[in-house]
C-alpha cells in the first residue's frame, strides 16, 4: 500500500499528526531560553521589542566614559528532530511506539516495537503475526516517526543482510505460534539477529536485554522524551520560557524545568522497558525517558 505524505500545523487546542519535524526554534534573550514555533515580536520574558538583532551596552573598561560596544543577540537555531522515517536508514536498528507516534501517544506506560531494516531500506520485524517484511517503496506509515537505534557503515551493509537472511531463514522460531507477548517478541529477535551479527558494541550490548537497553535505547529515548515534552508544552502554549539554573544546582532538562520530564535511569531494577507489540510487558524493568502530564 502506498502511503501519502501529511504533515499538519501543531495547534494549541488539538492533537496535531507530525509526520516530519514540526519545526521547533529556541533563542537566548535577557538571561532565558525562549522555546518556539515561530518567533515572536517581543520577548516573552521581559516584553523587549525582538525586532533589532543588537543593543548597545555602556562601556565599562574605563577606556573612554562616552563609548559604548555593541553585543550581538544571539540567532535564534531549531533544535535537532530526534525521530526518522524507518525507512531511509539502510542497515539498522529502528524503534516506534507499538500504537501511535512518539509526540502525541508517547507515555510512561507505552509499549514499544523494534525492528531491523536492510541495505535496501525494507523493514523486517517479528510480532504476533509472524515475520514480516515490508518494502521500501511501500513506505509503512507506522515507521515514519522513529528512533535510530544503531547502525552500521556502508562496508558493512553486504554482511548485515546476509546474517538477517540467515536468522529469517529459521522460520519454526518466527511463526505465529511461536510468539509470546513477553519472552518471545520483537525484542528477542532484533537481539537474535544483532548476535550473529558480531559487529562491534551493538552485539556486545545485545548479550542481554537489560545491557542493550541500558546502552542503547535508554540514551535515546531520553533524549526523545525531553523533545516530546517540549512540543507538548508549546502544542498548548505557543512559547515556553526557561529560566537558567545555577550551575551548583542538581541537573535538571533545560526544555521542562525539570517538572515534566523524569530522565532515565540505566539501573535495571528502576526502569520500565517494554517492548511487547500487543502490550506486552517484558521481564526486563528497563526505564525509558518518562513523561508526566
Amino acid at each position: 500500500m502506498l502511503a501519502t505524505t501529511t504533515t499538519t500545523t501543531p495547534s494549541r487546542t488539538s492533537k496535531a499528526t507530525i509526520t516530519s519535524d514540526p519545526g521547533i526554534l529556541c533563542f537566548h534573550h535577557c538571561n532565558v531560553k525562549v522555546f518556539c514555533f515561530v518567533l515572536p515580536h517581543t520577548c516573552p520574558h521581559c516584553n523587549e521589542q525582538l525586532n533589532a538583532d543588537a543593543h548597545t551596552v555602556p562601556d565599562t573598561s574605563g577606556v573612554g566614559s562616552s563609548s559604548s560596544m555593541i553585543t550581538a543577540m544571539l540567532l535564534p537555531f531549531r533544535l535537532p528532530y530526534p525521530f526518522v522515517r524507518a525507512t531511509q536508514h539502510p542497515c539498522a536498528i529502528v524503534l516506534r511506539p507499538s500504537s501511535g507516534d512518539f509526540l502525541n501517544d508517547y507515555s510512561n506506560a507505552t509499549d514499544l516495537h523494534i525492528a531491523v531494516t536492510t541495505s535496501a531500506g525494507d523493514i523486517v520485524e517479528f510480532d504476533r503475526d509472524g515475520l514480516q517484511r515490508h518494502r521500501r517503496d511501500d513506505n509503512p506509515r507506522d515507521w515514519w516517526q522513529s528512533l535510530l537505534v544503531g547502525d552500521v557503515p556502508e562496508p558493512w551493509h553486504y554482511y548485515w543482510d546476509e546474517v538477517l537472511e540467515q536468522i529469517c531463514a529459521q522460520s519454526a522460531r518466527w511463526s505465529i505460534e511461536r510468539y509470546e507477548e513477553s519472552s518471545h517478541n520483537c525484542y528477542t529477535f532484533v537481539l537474535a539477529f544483532l548476535q550473529s551479527l558480531n559487529y562491534a558494541q551493538l552485539s556486545e550490548a545485545a548479550r542481554t536485554k537489560t545491557s542493550f537497553c541500558e546502552k542503547f535505547i535508554v540514551p535515546r529515548t531520553t533524549t526523545a522524551g525531553k523533545y516530546i515534552s517540549l512540543y507538548r508544552r508549546l502544542r498548548l502554549a505557543g512559547v515556553h520560557v526557561h529560566r537558567q539554573q545555577p550551575k551548583q544546582r542538581s541537573f535538571k532538562t533545560d526544555v521542562s524545568d525539570g517538572k515534566d520530564l523524569k530522565l532515565a535511569s540505566t539501573k535495571a531494577n528502576n526502569t520500565n522497558f517494554v517492548c511487547g507489540n500487543i502490550g506486552a510487558r517484558s521481564h526486563l524493568r528497563q526505564t525509558l525517558g518518562t513523561i508526566e502530564e
